[in-house]
């Protein structure tokens, strides 16, 4: 910043040379505040936006594939890929509508949703692939909870919730070695808690 200011201040004759190092400083300053990589505000914004955005998308998915779920007459046939209302979502997870539109348009806009009628939506193939997927990481991440660090089934779910979206697949894969001796063969394991379908 010394050298700048005073390779602008000899550039402009009437720019007084300390008066310019300083301002120069602040804009270096204020520019790595805004800009920086690491700890900058508009990339910590950016990676905070996004993350909420794959919350959103993985509390949308997950909620509609326990709904799906929980309408099963059989618990040991595979879960079967459905219609549902939206009526059914807001029960479930205590969204607002205005809030569910918005993780819907995501959702379409992911290609997780398919086309249906007015109050209804179905997932797509990929997009239930992708909810068994986040179910069973949230599920396992539960399981690990409840034998490893005496978690009480009952509270387990907001426990795993703030973890289960940062799971890369290593993490997962040692979970499932963890867990040696409980159902997680099965595509996604049963909840090891009572599902609430009247909150989220």
């Amino acid at each position: 910043s010394g050298w700048l200011g005073s390779s602008l201040s000899a550039l402009f004759q009437d720019l007084p040379t300390g008066a310019v190092i300083v301002l120069v400083g602040a804009a270096i300053f204020t520019f790595s505040l805004v800009c920086g990589s690491a700890r900058g505000i508009l990339p910590r914004f950016v990676r905070q936006t996004r993350l909420k955005r794959k919350v959103g998308r993985q509390h949308l998915l997950r909620a509609i594939y326990e709904i799906l779920e929980s309408r099963q007459l059989d618990n040991l046939e595979p879960v079967s890929n459905l219609s549902i209302d939206l009526d059914s979502l807001t029960t479930h997870r205590s969204w607002s509508y205005a809030a569910l539109n918005r993780l819907l348009r995501t959702a379409r806009a992911e290609d997780h949703l398919e086309k249906e009628k007015a109050g209804r939506i179905r997932l797509s193939e990929a997009g239930f692939g992708e909810a068994s997927r986040v179910t069973r990481n949230h599920r396992l991440w539960e399981l690990y909870l409840i034998r490893h660090a005496d978690i009480a089934p009952s509270h387990v779910d907001r426990d795993a919730d703030l973890v289960e979206h940062v799971l890369d697949a290593d993490v997962v894969q040692q979970l499932e070695m963890e867990l040696q001796g409980r159902p997680i063969r099965m595509d996604v394991p049963p909840s090891p808690h009572l599902i609430d379908q009247s909150a989220g």
